[in-house]
């Protein structure tokens, strides 16, 4: 949600101007209400959040707070990951459909501005709708899978 609002609000917050001062004053408006909405988030998780819940919130969490830290440690748990072969594929397919979703979300102002000068609020909007689409894409995938225990 943090990256389809990326995508909505700077070309609405800052126009496409000729005039540096201009343009750095929007962006420095911009950057402050970030931090500022950033901060207020930080502030409420540690006010709001626990370390952890009085009550585990699953089986799993039962099991690992009965163990001793010395049994389950960082590195063990990393290398049984590692050599599990489905969340191995898992990894490679994340990692390839994420960074083919960062190259284009990266280069997709310039695609569209190259191709049609001045539409940056629109290049802006391809992209929440890609966003927008790929959430929507999980959720319904999620829910197949779920309903048809077809993970494989």
């Amino acid at each position: 949600m943090g990256i389809a609002i990326g995508f909505l609000l700077p070309p609405i917050l800052v126009p496409n101007v000729d005039d540096v001062d201009e343009l750095a004053y929007y962006i420095r408006i911009m950057f402050y209400t970030s931090a500022g909405v950033a901060t207020l988030i930080f502030i409420l998780v540690v006010i709001v959040f626990q370390e952890k819940p009085e009550l585990p919130p699953s089986q799993s969490q039962v099991q690992a707070r009965s163990t001793p830290p010395e049994e389950n440690s960082y590195m063990s748990s990393i290398l049984r990951l590692l050599r599990n072969k489905p969340f191995m594929l898992l990894m490679v397919s994340y990692g390839l459909n994420v960074g083919c979703f960062y190259s284009i979300s990266t280069l997709l102002n310039r695609m569209i501005i190259d191709q049609y000068p001045g539409e940056e609020v629109n290049a802006g909007r391809i992209g929440l709708t890609i966003v927008v689409a790929g959430m929507a894409g999980s959720l319904i995938c999620g829910i197949w899978l779920d309903k048809t225990k077809t993970y494989k």
